[in-house]
This record gives structure tokens, sequence and C-alpha cells, in this order.
């Protein structure tokens, strides 16, 4: 037997079950290790995949095909990487190489050049294939291969796919074993296309007097974003064009940086503030979390600590712990707007050493990100629930700030959950992990009064300051007095006008974008649907279109209504472009600012929104819950919170958890500086008991309130769930496929002990990108009977040969929708 096994089990980045099994070339033998990159043949096609192990034989009955080419110098992913990516895979039900595709960069950092020369041999069978009249299949390619080889004095095997319809590495590989050619193989560095960037100088000149529109845009945009802007995005978002850009150049208004952006703050912008010396509160935290730091094994601890209490610098000393240890950290937040604040913030306190990796990044800028911490160049890692997967090398401690929010919960393909994943990976590292909130999560908390987890508090904000002062406006009450349905009270109208003439800033947090939630017909009473999905479309007024928010739908507005023909139609509630409309026809001298995530996808403007508004810019901000997540704003003393008790009335256990936890986070916004705060919270449930303990800012009187809901109906922390959601284009035939898994499902159920079966029957969003869906809902009472009963599941689904698509399977989900 070779001294290396001559097998190797790959994921292959596509939605397969399981592990595909390669053989591996004899000149590959001593480089195909665990964790490098291949690209192997699939079906008719190539595809790349990442080798988890080696392997003496095949399967029984498998005839495995040969690995192409190798794609990487060396591992890209250590061993405990590879093993995290297993669990993930295991315990989510989820293709590994999606998995693994996850957790990698798009491209190597260097490539293997493997460049050939004729040999002797070759030249001499180069003319016997010329001196044949007819050629055909490899003979023509082998041909053509030893022409082009015979013409220079080394060829790269790139150039040879590239120009030679049929050559494969196998063929060359074996041209090699037959003596025709000379092959050399050598790593060299990819080339880093060179990326343009701009930024305002330091002292700039002054303005010319004539200036184009859209080199003032230019200049505005630059000025706002306060920060080096890429040349493709600046041109993008001031609708300018590259001759007005060079004109600011040649004037001096504008500097090109060759380099790309630093994380450190900027000339004229203030660093953040250092906080010599902790409360007494918070030293007694940190205490006790550091000596937690000092055992260095695994233990989870949660910070509950109140809006505005300094746990970020609990963080930051955490983290300045392990740093000086001579290890590394991890830092997760929850939204991609949160990133550059909070980079910005542990740059300043840990400069050089700090990489910041999320999904809003370019692909060239997530690379270089990804290959500095893989290096250890950067050791600590800033990001969302994609960095909880990030190469860190010699991992100290993992924090998790706002460990509550549901976008650490991926919705496609791996369904992973970034804070659970996270814990799993300090778990396997042996290494502690600090989770915070003012809003901890049912389960977290439920772990901390189990003594699962350690529970640290701070009870009040530093320095003494009180908590915002919180009232609830009862818009049933509104509506008898004024007769009105207008979106914003007038007692919110009046209190903003006192705000705004006191040069005090404002926040209006309303949960939907858009201008309109959807188009009404007074005749018939229907509204314009997505002809994909079973929801109303949203009316945008910038784009003057009727959008989908899940599928991408566009229409135009009609001028008659699609079903009567009526000219009556009506648009019903009122987004965030409405708002803000409202708002500036009410105060029009006022600065306004929206930020949701129309805005968000304009890339470096939700920074420019944020930016503004701290710096004094805006005096009032409209925004979704983007809005309301982490953010500092020492002005702002005022914020109004519309509509946001919506999501009492939806289908889902964790509808009034996700409704106290967001009142509460929008109301710890103000009055986080010298001036008090105050919060009004417009609402239809003003009774509901998660509207009355966000009021009070008292988590405790919730979470008791919650958890005997939970206990009693068996949802977590109580049970283990499952969500499947079987999916087909055509309705009866979902519902016949619904009945059949439904008639497996249903006796496995009954036979287990724990276990209950909800459904089917259809989701509450029954159309979804032109799927039908039907719904199952698994509760068991522990973790092993929920996997005994998928792990069946999985086996049923392969002997009915569904398409791995038909079936989506969600574990631990954060929403039934």
């Amino acid at each position: 037997m070779p001294s290396h096994p001559p097998y190797a089990d790959v994921a292959v980045f596509a939605a397969l079950p399981g592990l595909l099994t390669y053989r591996i070339p004899k000149a590959l033998l001593d480089q195909a290790s665990p964790g490098r990159r291949v690209v192997v043949p699939l079906g008719t096609r190539k595809a790349r995949g990442i080798i988890i192990g080696r392997a003496g034989k095949p399967p029984a009955g498998i005839k495995p095909r040969e690995i192409l080419e190798l794609w990487d110098a060396e591992p890209v992913l250590p061993e405990d990487l590879l093993e995290l990516g297993a669990w993930i895979s295991a315990y989510y039900f989820a293709p590994p190489g999606e998995v693994f595709r996850s957790m990698l960069p798009l491209q190597a950092e260097t490539r293997e050049r493997w460049t050939l020369q004729i040999t002797r041999k070759g030249r001499e069978r180069f003319e016997t294939l010329s001196s044949q009249l007819v050629r055909e299949g490899d003979r023509e390619t082998e041909a053509q291969v030893l022409r082009i080889l015979s013409k220079g004095s080394g060829v790269d095997a790139e150039r040879l796919h590239r120009q030679v319809k049929g050559v494969t590495t196998p063929l060359l590989l074996k041209w090699d074993r037959a003596g025709l050619l000379e092959s050399q193989r050598e790593e060299v560095a990819r080339k880093a296309r060179e990326m343009a960037w701009y930024d305002l100088p330091s002292s700039p000149p002054p303005l010319p007097n004539r200036i184009s529109p859209a080199a003032k845009r230019i200049l505005e945009h630059l000025k706002d974003i306060n920060a080096p802007v890429a040349q493709a995005v600046l041109l993008k978002s001031t609708r300018a064009k590259l001759s007005h850009l060079k004109q600011l150049q040649a004037e001096g208004l504008v500097l090109a940086c060759d380099e790309p952006p630093t994380s450190g703050p900027k000339d004229g912008e203030e660093d953040p503030e250092v906080i010599e010396k902790l409360t007494p509160a918070q030293g007694k935290v940190f205490d006790r979390i550091e000596s937690r730091l000092v055992e260095n094994r695994f233990r989870v601890m949660l910070l509950h600590g109140v809006t505005g209490s300094g746990k970020t610098e609990i963080y930051l000393r955490s983290i300045q712990r392990v740093l000086a240890q001579g290890r590394s950290a991890l830092m997760l937040v929850p939204e991609i707007a949160l990133t550059p604040a909070v980079q910005m913030l542990f740059a300043a306190r840990f400069p050089g050493v700090v990489a910041l990796l999320h999904s809003g990044l370019r692909d060239r800028e997530r690379q270089r990100e990804w290959w500095r911490v893989r290096r250890g160049e950067a050791r600590l890692v800033v990001g969302t629930r994609s960095a909880a997967l990030a190469p860190v090398r010699d991992l100290g401690l993992v924090v998790v700030d706002e460990e509550h929010d549901a976008s650490y919960k991926q919705q496609k393909e791996p369904r992973y959950h970034g804070r659970d994943v996270a814990i799993m990976r300090a778990r396997r590292q042996g290494v502690p992990v600090l989770l915070g909130s003012a809003t901890p999560a049912l389960e977290s908390y439920w772990n901390a009064e189990q003594g699962k987890y350690d529970l640290v508090e701070l009870p009040e904000r530093i320095a003494g300051r009180p908590m915002a002062s919180v009232e609830v406006l009862d818009m049933r009450a509104e509506f008898k007095k004024t007769r009105s349905a207008a979106p914003i009270s007038e007692r919110l109208i009046n209190e903003l006008e006192v705000e705004l003439n006191r040069k005090s800033q404002a926040m209006i947090l309303v949960n939907r974008r858009g201008y309109a939630w959807f188009l009404l017909c007074r005749s018939c009473g229907r509204s314009e649907g997505c002809r994909n999905c079973s929801i109303s479309l949203t009316y945008h007024r910038r784009d003057r279109r009727l959008m989908c928010h899940y599928c991408g739908y566009q229409s135009r507005v009609p001028k008659l209504c699609t079903s009567c023909g009526s000219e009556y139609l009506h648009f019903v509630g009122a987004g965030t472009e409405r708002l803000m409309e409202l708002l500036q026809s009410r105060f029009p001298e006022a600065r306004i600012g929206r930020l949701d995530r129309d805005v968000a996808q304009r890339r470096d403007e939700y920074r420019r929104v944020l930016s503004r508004f701290k710096q004094g810019r805006l005096d009032l901000l409209v925004g979704t819950q983007m809005i309301a997540k982490g953010h500092d704003f020492p002005g702002l003393t005022l914020v109004g919170v519309v509509a946001a008790d919506a999501a009492l009335s939806f289908p889902d256990f964790r509808a009034a958890e996700r409704v106290f936890q967001l009142l509460t986070q929008s109301a710890g916004r103000a009055g986080r500086a010298a001036e008090p705060g105050r919060v009004l919270i417009q609402t239809f449930y003003p009774e509901h008991y998660a509207v009355q303990t966000a009021a009070r800012q008292d988590y405790r009187a919730f979470y008791e309130k919650e958890i005997r809901f939970r206990r009693m109906m068996h949802y977590p922390p109580f049970t283990a769930l499952a969500n499947l959601v079987l999916r087909h284009p055509i309705q009866e035939k979902a519902t016949q496929l619904a009945a059949r898994l439904g008639r497996y499902l249903g006796p496995l159920c009954e036979a287990s002990s724990g276990l209950r079966l909800l459904g089917p029957g259809p989701a509450p969003l029954a159309r979804l990108h032109n799927q039908y869906r039907m719904q199952f809902v698994l509760k068991a009472a522990n973790r092993k009977v929920l996997n005994v009963v998928l792990g069946r599941l999985f086996g049923f689904l392969s002997a009915e040969r569904w398409p791995r698509k038909t079936l989506v399977i969600d574990v631990d989900p954060v929403d039934l929708m």
C-alpha cells in the first residue's frame, strides 16, 4: 500500500448531500492534503471543492474519477475549521460543499504555474503525427499541443487550456508520464488589479467660481463619507463622469489614493473616547470576566447590560487582555451598518491588527482581509455572522454583541446561526465566549438561569445617566380624537417641533421601507400583488415602481385596478419614504436623513448617513430597525416609534420577543449623553405585555411572562425545533408531496417519545419566488430525538429521489414565516 492514501474525500461546492471520493493522480499524492482546494470533474462539467480527508479505498461499488488540479499552494483551512465545517453540515443538515464554500475566499492567494516544454521524444511524436493525413480525437489535440510547445521554450498550461479545444489536465499528465513533455511547477502570486481611490485633501484650495453640478456632488459625497471612496463607487453614487473627477484632481480638490482605505480615524475625525477608569459596576463585571480569561478554558458568559451601560468598554478590555497574551479574538456584530463604527473604535485601540469581514465588502477587499487573517497579520477580526468562520490563528476569545439579533441566522443554505456556531467553535478550541445584549434572547437567559452560562449584569447607565423616559401613545384614542389615519400623531409632531427648536436631534423608527405598504382598490378591495409571491407589492416613490421585497419583482403603478378596472386606487400605510416626505413638508428647514435597506444597498451610503447624523449635520433621522441597533448618537434626545408593534399580529411564536427587543433597543438610543432622552411609542396594542414591559424597560418582567408561554406551548428553550418547508412551482404537486411526506412523518413521530408534528399546512407566506410552500414544524423534547428523525428524513428523501431543494430544513429557526 502506498505511503499516502490514494483517494480523497472532497466537499464539492454544490448542493450535494455528502462528500464525493476522487482518485488522486500520482503526481499529486504528496501534495493533496486536507484543507487544499481542488478542481474535480462533476458530471459533464468541472467544479471546485476542498479536500476534507484522505482514504485508502473508495466506497464499495464506486469507481472514482480523478482530481484535475490543486488550487492552492498550501491548505487554506486548518484542521479545526474542517472539523467545525463538518459539525455545521451535520447539525444544520446542510450540504457540506455549501458550508465550506461560505468559509473560503473566492480566489487563492497564489496560483500554481505549470510550465511545459517539449522533449526530444515529443518532437519525434509531433513529426509522426504531422505526417498523418487524418487525426481524430485525442490525437488531433495532442498534435496541436505539441505544435505550440515546439515553437516556445516553456508554455503555461493555462495557455494550452485556453488555446486548444479538448485539452484536460489528465491528458497533459498522461503525455508527461509518456516522456513527451517536461513539466515544472511553481507557486506565483496572483496579480491584483489596482483600484483607484479618492479622498479630500487635508488642506484643499479654494473652490473655483464656476463648478459643475457633478463636481459639486463628488465633493459633497466625499465630505459626507469622510473616508476614501473607490472610483467606480464614487462615480456611480454621484452620477458623474471620469472627466469630472480628473478635473477636480487636476485642480487639487481631490486626491487619488493608491492604498485601500484604512480603518482608523481620519484627519479631522475625533478619535474614539478612551475611558481611563471603569465605573464600579463595570469593574466588578470585568473582574469576573478576567478571571475566566485567566483560566483560558471554554465558558460562556452572558453580559446583560442596559443600553448605555458601557458594554463596549468591557469588550475592548477583554480583547486587550487576550491580545496581550499573544492570542487572537473574534468580535461579531449583527448588522453591516454597525461594522464601520465598530471597526474604527477597535482599530483606534488596537492599530494594525484589525480585519473587517462581512458580505458587503467587494470581492477584492474580502479576499485581502481574509488572507490577512489566514497569515496571522490580523489578530482581531470584526464582522457579521460569516466572521465566525474566519481562519483566526490561536483564538483566545469570542465576543458576540447584540447576541439576541435575528440577523445572526442565515436565511439561505447553509442555514447556520452565527452566535451558536461561534459558541461551538469556542467550545472545540477551549476558549471563553462573551455574549452581550440589553435584551438577551430567551434561550440565552434561560441557559444563564440554569447555570450553563455565567450571568454578569450592568443594571445602570454609566455616569449615573437616567434611562430615557418612555410614553405609550394609544393610536386608537388618537383616531377617535382626530378622525385621521395620519401615520404620525399630533403629539409626536409637537414633540418633534420642540426638539428641533432646541437644536436637538430626533429619530423616527418605522419598520417598513418604501413609500406605502400596498396599493388598494376601494371598489373591489383587491391589492396589487406579486406575480411570484403571495404578498402585496410595496410602492417605492423614488423608483415610481411597485416592488416585492421577497423576490424583487417590479411593476409600474397601474392607472386602473387590474382586477375590476376601477380608477379608485389608494395607497395604504406609510413607509420610510412617506414619513420622510411628511416630516420634510412639516419641518421644511430641518435637515432630514433616511436609512433603510434601500439606502444601504448603495455602497457607503449607510456610512454617509450615520456619519452625518453623529456629527450633528442632520437634525432628524428616519429609518427601519437598522437605526435601532447598537448606535451611539450623543445629540439624540427624542425617539419616536411608528407601527413597530405590527409584528404582534404575525403567526410566529417569537413575535412578542421581537417587538419587545425592538422597542427597548430603540428607546436605548435616546439620552446617552448629558441631555436626558424621551421616547414616544405609537401603538394599537397598548395593553400588550411586550409593549408595557418595553415602556418600563423591564427585561426581567418580560422574560418571566414570555417564558411561561414558551413552556406551556412547548417552544424553545423547552424543545428543539425544526421548520420544514416543502416547495414546488405547481400548487397541486406541492400539496401531493406534502401529503406524501406527512404520511411518512406522522407514524414516525407517533412512535417516537417526546416528538410532535405540526402540519402539513400552507406556510404563512404560501408562495415565494414562484414556489408554493407547505409547512411542517417538528418539536422534539431534546436535540438527540430531533436529529434521529431528521436523519431518517434524509434517507426518505434519497429513497424518493426528491431534488435537494424541494425540502428546506431549518434547524433552530428564528421565525416560522
